[in-house]
């Protein structure tokens, strides 16, 4: 036997095994990428001169830091590069700096609670009473110059302006990362550039993060350990492919047509069904009578990989059309799903 033809098998094998682990089961560490991109993130931190450096633990998803706890959650199957792999083959992938956005994002929520720095009347003037109602569907201005853009662009459209937690989050991912040149990227930018020298003044001036924070909760509640699925199960990947995809792919494309190949300015649509897809299933649940969440969750599942696979993306100043459209589809999808049409 060749060492090709043994490596062949070795992967193979290695293959079968991951497939028919529990998720619940595994031993997780950060790996591969995910641990470039988090050592990355502590030396950013450092370079600006904050000390902490938040507790992350692995969930099923989305992307998300427990409020006022220094734990952010990330997607188990970022964990190793074998996972990743079987991610963005079956179900959803991330390239490196996507995850680094959603990394610099999620610790700006976590240095906010560590911190305390939502009590601070400047940060109060700044971004506003953090204490606002939190909704998952939010409107905003698309031409506004107060507010900076970064998970805007992986399908979070001008997420920002969803509340003043989110609005420092996302200033604070802006300043943190050294290749945003945020002083010129925002020079015409007069709202936004003062919440970023705000950030600035408050870690390079006062320097308020130099020292790690007395006390702060974790939490993990939601960690991959309640997953009692395998890899297998999880990803579906032993389905056969269903009748019903091309009808899927049909609408979704209806849904996501308005993107030509000259439009700079866009967002992949299966981001943007991850980034709402509490909201969808929220939504699904009210419409549809004894929905089972799980079919629900399934569902969307296959047409984030739908949009994926096909490429499709959206206008991100017409998301909230493309939200109220997609409710409506994915509602008639599953009440045919279940009626076994």
């Amino acid at each position: 036997m060749t060492k090709a033809a043994e490596r062949s098998i070795v992967k193979e094998l290695s293959f079968q095994k991951i497939l028919t682990q529990k998720i619940g089961e595994m031993a997780l560490r950060p790996s591969d990428a995910l641990r470039v991109c988090l050592i990355r993130l502590r030396r950013e931190l450092m370079n600006k001169g904050v000390a902490f450096f938040p507790h992350f633990y692995f969930g099923e998803e989305p992307w998300g830091c427990i409020d006022g706890t220094g734990s952010i959650e990330i997607p188990f199957y970022l964990a190793t590069q074998q996972l990743r792999n079987i991610g963005e083959k079956y179900y959803f992938s991330y390239t490196d700096e996507e995850i680094m956005m959603h990394l610099r994002h999620e610790t700006g929520h976590a240095i906010n609670y560590a911190y305390k720095l939502w009590k601070r009347p400047d940060w109060k003037k700044m971004f506003g009473n953090f204490r606002k109602p939190y909704r998952e569907l939010y409107h905003y201005d698309p031409h506004s110059k107060d507010f900076v853009l970064c998970l805007h662009f992986v399908g979070s459209p001008h997420y920002a302006q969803k509340h003043p937690d989110e609005d420092f989050a996302e200033t604070f991912a802006v300043w943190v990362n050294p290749a945003s040149h945020w002083k010129t990227r925002y020079s015409r930018w007069p709202g936004a550039l003062k919440k970023l020298h705000l950030v600035n003044h408050l870690f390079r001036k006062e320097r308020i993060a130099e020292h790690r924070p007395l006390k702060i909760r974790y939490d993990e509640t939601a960690n991959f350990k309640g997953i009692e699925s395998t890899v297998a199960e999880y990803f579906d990947i032993q389905k056969k492919v269903n009748p019903r995809i091309k009808k899927y792919i049909e609408d979704l494309k209806e849904v996501f047509n308005d993107v030509s190949p000259r439009t700079r300015k866009y967002v992949r649509a299966d981001m943007f069904i991850q980034n709402y897809s509490k909201y969808l299933e929220e939504e699904l649940t009210d419409w549809i009578a004894d929905a089972d969440r799980r079919d629900i969750q399934k569902y969307l599942r296959e047409i984030q990989t739908i949009c994926a696979l096909n490429n499709l993306q959206l206008h991100p100043d017409n998301a909230t059309e493309h939200l109220i459209e997609l409710v409506i589809v994915a509602t008639n999808h599953v009440m045919q799903r279940r009626n076994g049409k």
